[in-house]
C-alpha cells in the first residue's frame, strides 16, 4: 500500500503535466511483476510486490483522473460505471487466466502477462496517437469555470 500512495502521489503531478501519457510508466511495472514475484529469492518477491503496488498507484487515480477528462460533466457518472464495469470484467478475466497459468505454468503466465501489457502498450499508443488529450482536458476546464460562475451568482 506504501508503494501504490507514493506512485499515485507522482502518477497524479504526471498526469497534471501531460495527461494520459503518464501511464505508460506503469505498463513495465505492470510486466514486472511476475518477472519478480514468481521467483523463489525473497528480495526479488519483495521488488515484485513493489512495483505491483506502483503500477496499481499508477492506474487507479490516473483512470478516475482521464474519465473525468474525457466524459462531458452531464454524464460523468454514467462514464465511471462504464469504466469500471470494463474495468472489473478485464481485470476478472485476466485473474482468472492468470489463476489458470499459476497451476500449470509459471512459464505461460509470464508470457501472458507480457503479451497483454505489449498489446495493452501498442493500442494505448495508437489511441494516443489519434487523439490530443489536452484539448478535452481544456473543455473540461472551461466547463468547471462556467459552473463555478454559476454557483457564485
Amino acid at each position: 500500500m506504501g508503494a501504490a500512495a507514493l506512485a499515485a502521489l507522482a502518477s497524479g503531478a504526471l498526469y497534471d503535466r501531460i495527461g494520459l501519457r503518464g501511464l505508460l510508466i506503469a505498463l513495465p511495472l505492470t510486466a514486472a511483476g511476475p518477472f519478480l514475484s514468481f521467483t523463489t529469492t525473497t528480495v526479488l518477491v519483495w521488488a515484485g510486490a513493489v512495483a505491483w503496488g506502483a503500477a496499481l498507484g499508477i492506474h487507479e487515480p490516473t483512470f478516475r483522473a482521464a474519465v473525468a477528462d474525457l466524459v462531458p460533466p452531464a454524464t460523468r457518472e454514467t462514464g465511471y460505471g462504464v469504466f469500471t464495469a470494463i474495468y472489473g470484467t478485464a481485470w476478472l478475466a485476466g485473474s482468472t487466466i492468470i489463476g489458470a497459468l499459476y497451476s500449470a505454468s509459471l512459464t505461460g503466465l509470464i508470457i501472458f502477462t507480457i503479451a497483454t501489457q505489449l498489446v495493452v502498450l501498442i493500442a494505448f499508443i495508437l489511441a494516443l496517437n489519434d487523439k490530443d488529450d489536452s484539448g478535452s482536458r481544456e473543455r473540461d476546464k472551461q466547463c468547471h469555470q462556467q459552473m463555478r460562475r454559476r454557483q457564485n451568482k
